[in-house]
């Protein structure tokens, strides 16, 4: 039996978790078995949940992943009662790319669907001194003739000093 996951372009903050139900696979005949086209191997973690030792999965979980109390809550005796290797997808590995996955029954099992729990995103206001007062009606825009004024007495005095350097390169 084989489950189809689709993944939409650009997820974010998405956790899948898989069990690996063939102990004798090796890392790449698991990460092939979930048959992405394209997945970035170094933001995938496979590994055996003994190595978590005396904490249960569920708290990797959230603390590790950042997965939200009240998703974990439902799911929690079934993640704290896998034993052997887990596959754990975050949807960064992706890459943005959406894909189909073919994920085939007899290797892995899709034990779950968890979001990262992120803070809400706030916008300190600005300093109303600089916000406040009124904007002039009416301004012409500027015509630009004190800058061509500055250009013209540069070029003069440099015209002039010019002059000076030759009358004085043929006076000696």
């Amino acid at each position: 039996m084989s489950v189809t996951l689709d993944i939409p372009a650009h997820e974010a903050h998405v956790l899948r978790v898989f069990a690996v139900m063939d102990a004798g696979l090796s890392d790449e005949e698991v990460i092939a078995a979930l048959g992405a086209q394209a997945l970035a191997r170094d933001k995938v973690e496979l590994f055996d949940v003994a190595d978590l030792q005396d904490m249960p999965l569920s708290s990797y979980l959230a603390e590790g992943h950042g997965i939200a109390e009240r998703d974990l809550a439902g799911m929690r005796g079934q993640l704290d009662a896998l034993a052997g290797r887990v596959l754990l997808v975050p949807s960064r590995a992706f890459q943005g790319r959406a894909q189909r996955l073919v994920v085939v029954g007899a290797a892995l099992r899709l034990v779950g669907r968890f979001e990262e729990e992120r803070a809400p995103v706030r916008f300190t206001p600005l300093p109303s001194g600089g916000a406040t007062g009124v904007v002039a009606p009416g301004g012409e825009p500027r015509s630009g003739r004190g800058a061509r004024l500055v250009a013209l007495v540069f070029f003069a005095g440099l015209a002039v000093l010019v002059a000076l350097v030759i009358w004085l390169a043929r006076g000696t």
